[in-house]
């Protein structure tokens, strides 16, 4: 894959790349996506979750939302997924930064019309943050085609992509070499918390672990 005039970097191109395993690597381990698109009132930025399946995102909403009904028209989307890792730190707060990985996507989407695969595809988004989750002993009840009415499900091919990514030092300056102050960085981790049950559950079922080489808490 190479770089298009909307994927093209104009600074720093160095920490560019345009490998297609690469930019999947970011867009499953984001738990959430953000999608751009313009409306007669302006641009709009909306979070939503997603899962990717091969060439493909599927990305959910509301049937009667904004995002949905606009994007099934078939207006130019642009999704990024952004992971940061920590912040960086320099002599100079000119050259403070942070350490991250991000993933851009461009391009067009179309709903998923027919109930019962609009049904399954949900599923997969819900199999995507908790792995398991729709199967096993303890498994969550699947969604219906009655449901699926409502949650509408858009497949956009990932076609026109790029990823950034800013890791290291700060660019400090020789001239500020005297200044007395701690440089470096910092890492950042999402730590994740012990599930709390409901009413109902309380400890009759076992809880999803959290596994991470996938970076979800997974339901066994």
């Amino acid at each position: 894959m190479h770089s298009t005039a909307r994927t093209a970097a104009n600074r720093y191109p160095e920490r560019v790349t345009y490998e297609r395993d690469a930019v999947y690597a970011i867009l499953d381990e984001a738990l959430a996506v953000h999608v751009g698109f313009n409306t007669e009132l302006g641009p709009v930025v909306i979070p939503t979750l997603h899962m990717r399946v091969g060439d493909q995102l599927l990305l959910h909403g509301s049937a009667f939302g904004r995002f949905i009904t606009t994007a099934a028209s078939g207006a130019p989307l642009c999704v990024t997924a952004t992971l940061i890792d920590g912040v960086i730190l320099g002599r100079a707060s000119s050259h403070h930064s942070a350490a991250y990985r991000s993933a851009m996507v461009f391009g067009t989407a179309s709903p998923i019309e027919d109930e019962r695969e609009r049904a399954d595809a949900l599923a997969q988004v819900v199999e995507s943050v908790i792995p398991g989750r729709l199967s096993g002993p303890h498994a969550a009840r699947r969604p219906n085609t009655e449901e699926a009415r409502y949650t509408a499900c858009l497949t956009m091919p990932i076609e026109e992509f790029s990823m950034k990514v800013r890791a290291g030092f700060a660019r400090d300056e020789p001239k500020d070499d005297h200044v007395e102050s701690w440089a470096g960085w910092i890492p950042l981790t999402t730590t994740p918390g012990i599930p709390v049950p409901d009413e109902i559950t309380g400890d009759r079922f076992p809880a999803p672990a959290y596994d991470p080489s996938v970076h979800r808490f997974r339901q066994d």
